[in-house]
């Protein structure tokens, strides 16, 4: 799954540190408000992974200043932890929020969210299943009766690993997922307190070359080819009375996106600001996501499909209501 890798193995331990910088967007890109506009503030829930490159592109380049906004970046390390930020209104979106875990929490009622803008698509072995070197388990059907770590139990992970099981004639009620932070997860394999780890960018190429592991499998082959990962959310509430404000955040990091998606370099040189010890030539070895930039109710459709084949949804979810449109 990999063929060129670097030895950084001390600047990328298991736990890889996050520095991100909380504050106001700033560039000097033009802005198509002026400079003595008062700018609408919102606070935006972030996880540090590859994910969040547009978001942080977005304000590097000022996107979202230029759209009348400014963001404060509130750090989470895992998107569902936002969910209460969202409900009591300290954030107003989260960004890198997996697709599954907030449709489950629509569905239940936990939560009348809004999928204001997507995030990050499955690309080949952007998201994997990682051993130990030594490992028994060779293939899909070798996780049978495991234990997996995953960020969140359900989320992402656990639906297009379920997807990867059922078609290799696995049952998934036999792996047992353990929820675990994408930066400790390394360290759990390592210390056997798991067979296997699903992870995604740094933390594979980390965990690669900082512990040996070995790729089992590409989470983003197969059934779940290009399906979406990760969108950005709000509540609906807050959507409804702030409607402009949602369209002006949607317009800013769609053009994160295109960025993303257009532009690897770009890629590259954003990650080493919102993740601690990585650099270009580090990131250049990642293998990255794709950065959709338009809202589409099919794709979404087909995360809810996957939803019910695996149990997470009892009834079918209309995805179209709830999905932010210009």
């Amino acid at each position: 799954m990999r063929t060129k890798r670097a030895s950084w193995l001390a600047c990328m331990a298991a736990g890889v540190a996050v520095a991100v910088t909380l504050g106001a967007c700033s560039s000097a890109a033009p802005s198509n408000k002026s400079s003595s506009s008062k700018l609408t503030h919102i606070t935006v829930a972030v996880v540090p992974i590859v994910d969040a490159a547009p978001y942080f592109l977005a304000v590097k380049e000022g996107y979202f200043k230029q759209e009348g906004l400014s963001v404060t970046t509130k750090v989470v390390a895992q998107s569902t932890l936002a969910l209460p930020s969202l409900l009591q209104g300290s954030a107003q979106v989260v960004t890198g929020a997996n697709y599954v875990s907030f449709l489950a929490a629509q569905a239940k009622g936990a939560a009348k969210l809004s999928i204001v803008a997507p995030d990050s698509a499955c690309a080949s072995n952007s998201v994997a299943i990682l051993t130990m070197p030594g490992s028994k388990i060779k293939t899909v059907a070798g996780l049978a009766h495991k234990t997996i770590a995953v960020n969140i139990n359900p989320n992402i992970q656990t639906l297009t690993i379920n997807a990867l099981l059922r078609a290799s004639d696995v049952n998934p009620s036999t792996v047992t997922y353990v929820p675990i932070a994408f930066p400790d997860a390394p360290a759990a394999l390592k210390a056997g307190r798991v067979d296997a780890i699903s992870t995604v960018e740094p933390f594979i190429t980390s965990s690669e070359t900082s512990l040996g592991a070995v790729p089992v499998a590409d989470e983003c082959s197969g059934p779940n080819n290009d399906i979406l990962l990760a969108g950005n959310f709000a509540t609906q509430s807050w959507v409804t009375k702030n409607r402009a404000t949602a369209l002006a955040y949607q317009r800013a990091i769609e053009k994160g996106n295109a960025l993303a998606d257009s532009n690897r370099e770009a890629v590259e040189k954003i990650i080493p600001t919102f993740v601690k010890g990585i650099t270009p030539e580090e990131a250049a070895l990642f293998n990255l996501e794709t950065f959709p930039t338009t809202q589409d109710a099919t794709q979404v459709e087909r995360v809810v499909g996957l939803m019910q084949t695996g149990g997470m949804l009892k009834a079918k979810l209309n995805v179209s209501p709830i999905m932010l449109h210009q």
